[in-house]
């Protein structure tokens, strides 16, 4: 495949990857699809290839990949990994302009009836595939309980894989838009109060785990009232740390 134009970009994805390059990765791919220099249709080269060009791990690589797969911005098949329509993120600009100049109670209860009907699908329909991807991510949560902002970023990406779950565009696209906002109102308050509260974080674990656990077991009410249960945790503890 043809490499010329990644190969423009190589020293803007290379270029100190810091603490972890896969979450390097994600956000330095984001920006070049999002700004067209990754055009929407574009074939990246081999995996191989890649991960030579930047000096990184086929497995770094893919958890890049993953992400980008997740939040709607890449689709890989056995035929490759193919930029998405950009254009299809942009038209549910108007609702994330909603989302943004909602306070944070309208998001804390948006967010329950949201994530908890979410979880509900998720246990339906979820393949084996979709069931590694949460598990990975639930995974990475315990390894990086002692860091705050890996934590969030991977307890972030639990929730939209769990979206990706359900197979239903809508509902993935309701939690791409909605994800940013989350970001800033909900999580920036998480991200506060579990340093001030680390207990909160081994709850936060537990509950996670076990909607990974209703997930497999294909038990989508007990998915939907451990979302429910986990929200309200969470909201309780922005609301009052």
């Amino acid at each position: 495949m043809d490499t010329d134009i990644l190969t423009e970009h190589i020293d803007f994805l290379k270029a100190d990857y810091g603490k972890n390059i896969s979450q390097t990765l994600f956000q330095r791919f984001k920006t070049l699809i999002l700004e067209g220099k990754l055009p929407a249709g574009y074939n990246m080269p081999n995996e191989n290839i890649v991960s030579e060009l930047l000096g990184v791990g086929r497995s770094t690589l893919r958890e890049a990949y993953t992400a980008l797969a997740v939040f709607g911005f890449i689709t890989r098949s056995k035929a490759g990994t193919v930029v998405n329509q950009i254009d299809d993120i942009v038209n549910i600009a108007p609702f994330s302009i909603t989302v943004a100049n909602s306070d944070l109670n309208d998001l804390l209860e948006f967010r329950i009836m949201l994530e908890a009907e979410t979880a509900s699908y998720a246990a339906k329909r979820a393949t084996e595939e979709d069931i590694q991807a949460l598990r990975d991510s639930y995974e990475k949560m315990i390894q990086y309980k002692d860091d705050i902002n890996l934590f969030v970023d991977y307890d972030s990406r639990f929730h939209m894989q769990l979206s990706h779950a359900t197979h239903n565009k809508l509902l993935i696209s309701t939690m791409i838009a909605a994800k940013d906002s989350f970001e800033k109102g909900i999580r920036r308050a998480m991200r506060k109060s579990l340093t001030k509260n680390p207990r909160v974080i081994d709850v936060t674990i537990n509950l996670h785990g076990r909607i990974l656990d209703a997930v497999e077991r294909r038990d989508y009410q007990s998915a939907n009232s451990l979302m429910k249960e986990h929200i309200s945790y969470v909201n309780l503890t922005v609301k009052y740390g």
